[in-house]
């Protein structure tokens, strides 16, 4: 700090000095020697020793600096200074001539009031430079007697101010120092704590990825084996032990894709790609989706929509509405769950509606976070319900997910809940015009089942279990099947093959991409594929696409599967992603 100072401190210093040796020429006392010895000591000398310090302190390295010695050489150059100016004081003071009485008076109130600012960090420097420059003007005003003796007592005041001014500038800049490092190490510690976050938040989708590609697996052919089944020839307790399989199959699934949601969403690796929509016709489908779930809560869907388009992201708001209307439906206890479009200055807003029992006061601010379930409390009277159990539950994942969904695309969540009901709005969408759709002639289930025949199909995956399940699962569509468990024994398979699904992850030094490659270039390179994967990563997803195939993410249902190989023998256009 005292370094940062020395032009300040130089012009300051060597403007006083001529000022006091310009006078101290005119006092007959005072001799020309004395004033040469002084002016090389102060005009010349003292700033010169200053800059010298100065570079030299700057260029040492850090651990040869030693601060406290300088502090030291500082305490004796303030003294030496001090001393130097009370004694050209002390020897000039002319109070005959009154200009050069105030001026000298002035130049040693100021010269003191200016050190505070360069050394009051230093008291004891500060005290060795004013104690003998203001003490030797007050000595020698006092030995002028009379009124001087008065004015001799009021420098000593004015040196005990100065002291003590130096003292309070001294704690004031000591407090800054120390909220300085305290800000600092609470600047560190959110720093370690950022980056603490960062890597649990790496370690967590490591861990989600891992554990999904190796859990998702045997999910994968439990499912596939499960619709293989003789669902027909079972008797009643069968079929409904197969059900209860079925639903708990189908809630495991969804936890995981709950938590790979959530895991997405604070990656910030979704991206929202909005288009203009038909909002009534995606809600009718949701609807329809959710209709046996209803049923067998006893609760009744009702729809109020107009003919509208929206714009936005149509798959994202699509699991908006999913969640909100399963939450609905588990919380309406046996009444209604409704849909809800309104619009107003041009925004839009969907709502879905219950009556159920409606959320207490206390838990409504933490509905929206992450595993919370609130136990619902209602006396509702449910006649004939003794399958309650086949209702699905909440994961606690469901309005976690609409508030991050809500979140990236800039829209707004409303609550209103009371003892009649609870209705969640999403607000802010635009309204948009519709393009007129040309209407597509529908097809039988005989035209789409004869796709199936005889289609000669080869599944290649590393694990047995979901070579045998999918294996059956086409048979029982119709389809010829052969199975490989690597590249080397899907070359020995003849051809020809309609169609190639392959896992994208092997023990090998290859993946599902290679594989289809290399069938390509030995079944014909129109040969259709898709692949199904349980790594559900960016890099998989970005390297399928780039390949122009269909991913279906693992665990797969049934539906999804014969979907996906209806689009492929129906349409050339296979450059999508189910999920």
């Amino acid at each position: 700090m005292f370094l940062k100072t020395p032009d300040s401190i130089y012009l300051g210093h060597i403007t006083s000095a001529s000022v006091l040796i310009y006078i101290a020429s005119s006092n007959p006392h005072v001799h020309t020697w004395f004033l040469v010895l002084w002016g090389i000591l102060e005009i010349i000398f003292y700033p010169l020793l200053m800059e010298v310090w100065r570079r030299s302190y700057i260029r040492l390295s850090p651990e040869r600096k030693a601060p406290y010695l300088w502090i030291r050489l500082m305490d004796y150059l303030s003294f030496l200074v001090g001393a130097s100016w009370g004694v050209m004081t002390y020897v000039s003071l002319n109070a005959d001539n009154v200009a050069h009485f105030a001026i000298q008076m002035s130049i040693a109130a100021g010269a003191t009031a200016a050190a505070v600012r360069s050394l009051a960090v230093f008291p004891r420097s500060f005290a060795l430079y004013a104690v003998p420059y203001l003490g030797l003007l007050a000595l020698r005003l006092m030995l002028m007697g009379n009124e001087f003796i008065l004015l001799g007592g009021l420098v000593l005041i004015f040196l005990s101010m100065m002291l003590r001014f130096g003292h309070d500038t001294l704690e004031s800049v000591s407090q800054y120092i120390q909220m300085s490092n305290e800000n600092l190490e609470l600047a560190q510690r959110y720093r370690d704590a950022a980056e603490a976050a960062r890597h649990a938040n790496r370690e967590k989708t490591r861990l989600l990825a891992a554990a999904s590609h190796d859990l998702r697996q045997p999910l994968h052919a439990i499912g596939l084996h499960i619709e293989t089944l003789p669902f027909k020839e079972m008797s009643e307790k069968s079929r409904e032990t197969l059900n209860r399989i079925r639903t708990s199959l189908q809630t495991l699934s969804k936890l995981f894709n709950s938590l790979l949601d959530v895991s997405l969403l604070d990656s910030g690796k979704v991206q929202v790609r909005p288009m203009v929509f038909d909002l009534e016709n995606m809600l009718n489908h949701v609807l329809d989706d959710y209709e046996p779930l209803a049923e067998i809560a006893h609760v009744t869907l009702m729809i109020e929509c107009p003919k509208v388009g929206i714009m936005g992201d149509a798959i994202l708001v699509r699991r908006m509405v999913q969640n909100l209307l399963s939450n609905a439906i588990r919380h309406s206890g046996g009444g209604f769950a409704r849909i809800v479009v309104e619009t107003q200055d041009g925004e839009l807003s969907i709502s879905v509606c219950d009556d159920g029992p409606g959320i207490p006061e206390e838990h409504q601010s933490i509905i929206f976070e992450e595993f919370t379930q609130i136990k619902q409390r209602s006396n509702r009277v449910m006649p004939n319900i003794d399958n309650t159990d086949r209702v699905e539950k909440g994961l606690g994942l469901g309005l976690a997910i609409v508030r991050r969904l809500a979140d990236l695309q800039n829209l707004t969540l409303k609550l209103d809940t009371g003892p009649s009901g609870t209705n969640i709005s999403i607000c802010g969408f635009a309204v948009a015009p519709l393009a007129k759709q040309p209407e597509v002639p529908s097809r039988s289930f005989d035209r789409i089942a004869s796709l199936f025949d005889q289609k000669h199909v080869l599944v290649v995956d590393d694990d047995e279990e979901t070579r045998q399940a999918t294996a059956s699962l086409l048979q029982t569509w119709g389809c010829k099947l052969s199975s490989a468990e690597s590249l080397e024994e899907m070359e020995q398979i003849d051809a020809p093959i309609d169609l190639i699904i392959s896992d994208y992850s092997f023990p090998a030094s290859y993946t599902g991409l290679e594989i289809i490659d290399t069938a390509r270039k030995r079944y014909g390179k129109d040969l259709k594929a898709l692949i199904i994967s349980g790594d559900l990563t960016e890099d998989v997803q970005q390297r399928v696409s780039q390949a122009k195939l269909l991913l279906i993410h693992k665990p797969v249902q049934p539906v999804q599967l014969r979907s996906a190989m209806l689009g492929l023998f129906s349409s050339a256009d296979n450059a999508q992603v189910i999920s």
